[in-house]
């Protein structure tokens, strides 16, 4: 799955950081020092989640 921008939120933290989330579900989310570092650690964490979604549909 690859991002759009009407996809998640970026927002700008007290500690200078960017934490990024999902508008679906906010329990998937990412921080990074930069907005594409957040950006890119929310789309490798998608990535994660969809491929261990495969496998375990491949044991049930």
């Amino acid at each position: 799955m690859k991002l759009k921008k009407e996809d998640y939120v970026l927002e700008h933290t007290t500690d200078g950081g960017y934490y990024a989330y999902l508008t679906c579900n906010m329990q998937c989310c990412a921080y990074g020092d930069t907005p594409d570092e957040a950006l890119e650690y929310l789309q490798e964490g998608i990535n994660e989640y969809v491929s261990d979604m495969y496998l375990v549909e491949d044991y049930v």
